[in-house]
């Protein structure tokens, strides 16, 4: 008996597709249609879109080459529908999320409008927690008493999360004119309950000067004077280079200027080079006698060979994990959250040094309210240093 000959497997979408059926008669495959549209596979990854849509000067037809997947041209063909169709279909917020939301975080994540954790942290707000209770519901059939009672049964923070996720996703179907209005901001009554809550104790100067005396010499001193004093959130204070530092003596005050740009995550041995958004990178400064202590900390480190002021003993910085552990260890019993270091700069820097809340705003890497934030005050890291070295003096 001879072998039975197989058929080349075509492109998906092809006309010229062909099938066996028992016996070995090879039976053309009937080409797929689809209730509204048309997607033509050219080659891999290359699709060709077909659509009919009304227009002011009657009903044209629209063509538009797509790259990718034929499962996103698909969703590409799809999202056309939902715009321009006369019966389109009422998207679910699964859908509207896919459609719309995606796409643009990621083109926003791709320009630099969104932060790498925030899209993360949006993702897994989704995925954890708006998703499974909404992501097969239409758009247009939301209803503000089952969003609050599930609202009720998240904790506090779970529930802000998510509703800014679901916020967002359909304004989109506000904008297509999908939905008249989004029934999710509507103000709904938000849980009180926080599934944990961080300490809220900061250091005076007074502590703060007490425990920096205590962690002398530690591989963690240089990520506690740049935190404490000097405003560097927890990643920031381990990704400071020695070579980007600059030590000058402004107005009789000794001062380090430390490039922020990088920040270390709680695992890994390598920074990554995002802030939180783009006012979080600054440089940042820190004045008199912790100035001369972080100079003494960098000529070790040159010495050493690496350039890092966070080195953790074998040339790399070392990450967010390895410094809360030597952080509880060293501090003792008086140690606060780490993150909490930063509030304290915040309070004794205004409270006890004096200095501007303008500054202190700018230093910490906050955008400024208002017309003249936004726009005008713009001060260069020498001038932020002179108002900090003014005050520091006139405390001392």
């Amino acid at each position: 008996k001879a072998p039975r000959l197989r058929a080349a497997t075509p492109a998906r979408g092809s006309e010229k597709a062909v099938h066996f059926k028992e016996g070995g008669t090879i039976m053309p495959k009937k080409k797929r249609r689809r209730t509204w549209g048309s997607i033509t596979t050219v080659t891999r990854g290359k699709h060709v879109l077909r659509w009919v849509e009304n227009t002011p000067e009657g009903r044209k037809r629209r063509s538009r080459t797509f790259y990718g997947t034929y499962k996103e041209a698909d969703a590409e063909l799809a999202r056309i529908r939902v715009k321009v169709g006369d019966d389109a279909p009422v998207p679910t917020i699964g859908q509207a999320y896919e459609m719309w939301w995606l796409p643009r975080a990621e083109r926003r994540l791709a320009e630099g409008g969104l932060s790498a954790n925030s899209f993360k942290l949006y993702g897994t707000a989704w995925r954890n927690i708006a998703a499974p209770r909404w992501s097969r519901t239409p758009v247009d059939s939301i209803r503000p008493a089952a969003v609050q009672e599930w609202l009720s049964g998240l904790s506090k923070g779970n529930a802000e999360k998510a509703l800014t996720v679901l916020k967002q996703v359909v304004d989109f179907a506000v904008q297509y004119e999908v939905v008249p209005a989004n029934k999710f901001r509507i103000h709904y009554d938000m849980p009180t309950k926080a599934s944990r809550t961080r300490a809220r104790g900061v250091y005076d100067l007074a502590r703060a000067r007490a425990v920096l005396e205590a962690l002398r010499g530690s591989r963690i001193e240089p990520a506690y004077m740049l935190a404490c004093f000097g405003s560097c959130r927890t990643g920031e204070s381990l990704g400071a280079r020695v070579d980007e530092m600059r030590f000058a003596d402004v107005q009789g005050v000794p001062m380090a200027m430390v490039p922020i740009r990088r920040r270390m995550e709680r695992q890994g041995c390598a920074p990554i080079e995002s802030l939180k958004n783009e006012q979080s990178v600054r440089t940042v400064c820190i004045p008199g006698e912790y100035a001369e202590r972080l100079r003494e900390i960098a000529g070790e480190r040159a010495a050493f060979g690496t350039p890092w002021l966070a080195d953790r003993g074998d040339g790399t910085p070392m990450n967010v994990a390895v410094l809360d552990y030597e952080w509880k260890r060293l501090a003792g019993s008086d140690h606060i959250p780490f993150a909490n270091l930063r509030n304290s700069w915040r309070t004794f820097a205004q409270a006890e040094w004096g200095v501007d809340y303008d500054v202190l705003e700018t230093l910490m890497g906050h955008a400024l309210p208002g017309v003249t934030g936004r726009h005008y005050l713009r001060m260069s890291d020498e001038q932020l240093a002179e108002q900090l070295a003014r005050a520091y003096a006139a405390f001392l």
